[in-house]
């Protein structure tokens, strides 16, 4: 019916499952999966649509069939159903990269054009970037530069296992987590930044963690609410395609948007 992009749904990049969300996840670590995965690519490059494949570690929501979490540090869940958190180590932090590298060639090799990492909700990305479940002392802790180093890294590192294919990344525009401490929508903005000079090719732009106290997407939340944050992207990296769709579910208001040139997709 005319969709330009489509996304197929967050694959685990892992073996050990640290980042599996939810019980039915569909996963992405080793080649026996990649006939599946050429079939669902197949079916929307054959309809005319660009295929990308999401890649998503779910970090501090992650281990659905384990008896912990992996993050950044060890913070405490607050709502109960989610595993109890261990410390990533650094070692572990690069294999995760690896692990995540890895996924996208073989997202590549199936016939997806490119791939999406996620940090909305509050995935790994989001967990290294926030100053909430951050708390680190090393070198991938502490300052927004510091907090943002293992997303300039993973960055890095899908894009030399991908090249000359894109490379979309969800970020928030506001995490909501002000409870929590967690970052300012100044601080999001930065790692947008950050991003964008580490090469991605789309940002899409989301809103709010599973944890945070108020709502993004109800129905409380007016249409358009969120939207000044997608111009507010686009107008601090006009070169960079700004993909948004949160609390958006009025066809002719997006188009008009677009129009507007307030975001691309």
């Amino acid at each position: 019916t005319g969709g330009g992009i489509i996304t197929n749904q967050g694959a685990y990049p892992d073996p050990l499952g640290e980042g599996k969300a939810y019980f039915r996840q569909v996963a992405l670590f080793d080649d026996k999966f990649m006939p599946q995965f050429e079939t669902i690519a197949g079916y929307i490059r054959d309809a005319g649509a660009i295929a990308i494949q999401q890649i998503l570690h779910a970090g501090r929501y992650g281990g659905i069939d384990l008896g912990y979490c992996v993050q950044p540090s060890v913070v405490p869940q607050t709502l109960p159903h989610f595993r109890p958190p261990r410390e990533i180590t650094k070692a572990q932090i690069r294999q995760t990269i690896a692990e995540h590298a890895q996924a996208a060639g073989r997202a590549v090799r199936a016939g997806f054009h490119g791939t999406e990492v996620t940090s909305f909700m509050g995935y790994l990305l989001a967990n290294f970037n926030s100053r909430f479940t951050n708390r680190r002392t090393d070198e991938y802790g502490g300052s927004l530069a510091n907090r943002g180093r293992f997303m300039r890294e993973l960055i890095d590192a899908i894009k030399q296992a991908t090249p000359g294919h894109p490379l979309v990344v969800r970020l928030n525009g506001a995490e909501l987590m002000d409870r929590w401490g967690g970052n300012s929508e100044e601080e999001c903005f930065e790692l947008m930044q950050q991003a964008a000079q580490a090469g991605v090719d789309m940002i899409s732009v989301t809103v709010g963690w599973q944890e945070a106290p108020e709502s993004s997407i109800g129905r409380d939340i007016p249409p358009g609410h969120w939207n000044p944050l997608a111009a507010k992207a686009k107008h601090l990296l006009p070169d960079v395609p700004i993909a948004f769709g949160v609390r958006l579910p009025d066809p002719v208001m997006a188009n008009d948007c677009l129009e507007r040139g307030e975001f691309d997709f």
